[in-house]
């Protein structure tokens, strides 16, 4: 196990060597762990406390804002009869993120208005919460051992859906038939948690099928949280399964309420397996329904 005072002599000697190699201050934390590694010939997962320190040094040693490098996940919020994307940042060190700041693409007098109106900034203080969480701890899960082999592949198909349905919203002309991706994510997501706790086998989840209050219920049972059974009441905000062959065409209102409810599933889900959870810090009463 290296000392203090040989990790902080090994930093500022790879800090050193990064300056004069022209090496960008945003990509030096991932070198250093890489170096670090192979000159110790160990492993660092990203929630290795010692990573952290690496992590923390160099963000104390380098320009203000030089570590934000670019997105953990993007979630959608829908505001003045548009989808905006909320950037989740990837951020290392003791950093304060504001939440209006992750709607980078919202121009500055509309954001005004929205944090003037306190119900509308906090509905969205709600949801971003909700993908701040998610995003890090799908962060936190990836390539780990936390999650059973088969859950973390549900888990995987989950996240895709979800990012497909939020990409769908995020074009030009959003895609409402993004609904349905959102009703499937929010599938999956039950499932993940139904096969890492009870071990159900295919069989067994094609007898719960496509009916999403009875999944989540399910779901309440074998973790005893309780947000689960809210979750399935308004699961009645997803078209049935069958939809998918209609040609209708679904508000952006109902749209936008099902992408809530998935980013807030997918973010119970997430906090189940991670120690990542904003909510108290931030808001502390129970969400809002969709």
């Amino acid at each position: 196990m290296i000392s203090t005072a040989e990790l902080l002599m090994w930093l500022s000697a790879a800090n050193r060597r990064y300056g004069a190699e022209e090496f960008p201050h945003k990509g030096r934390p991932f070198q250093a762990m890489s170096d670090f590694t192979r000159e110790h010939r160990c492993t660092l997962a990203m929630d290795d406390p010692l990573t952290k320190r690496i992590f923390d040094w160099f963000y104390e040693h380098s320009p203000p804002g030089a570590h934000q490098v670019g997105s953990v996940y993007t979630g959608v919020h829908f505001y003045d009869t548009a989808f905006w994307p909320v950037h989740v940042p990837l951020i290392y060190g003791q950093v304060s993120v504001n939440a209006l700041d992750c709607l980078e693409t919202m121009p500055v007098q509309i954001k005004k208005v929205l944090e003037a109106n306190r119900r509308d900034f906090w509905t969205y203080v709600d949801h971003w919460v909700n993908c701040m969480d998610y995003g890090y701890g799908q962060m936190d899960l990836k390539g780990t051992l936390r999650l059973k082999t088969r859950a973390s592949k549900f888990l995987r198909a989950a996240h895709y859906e979800l990012v497909g349905a939020n990409a769908q919203l995020l074009e030009p002309r959003p895609n409402v038939k993004a609904i349905l991706g959102m009703r499937m994510a929010t599938e999956i997501f039950f499932k993940t948690v139904l096969v890492e706790e009870d071990n159900l086998t295919d069989q067994q989840l094609k007898s719960i099928s496509h009916k999403l209050e009875d999944a989540a219920n399910a779901c309440a049972e074998a973790t005893k949280e309780k947000l689960f059974e809210q979750i399935g009441k308004w699961s009645s905000l997803y078209p049935p399964i069958s939809a998918r062959y209609d040609d209708t065409e679904w508000s952006s209102t109902r749209v936008w309420q099902a992408a809530t409810l998935t980013q807030l599933t997918g973010a119970t889900v997430t906090r189940l397996y991670t120690d990542r959870d904003m909510r108290a810090s931030v808001m502390p009463t129970e969400p809002s329904r969709p």
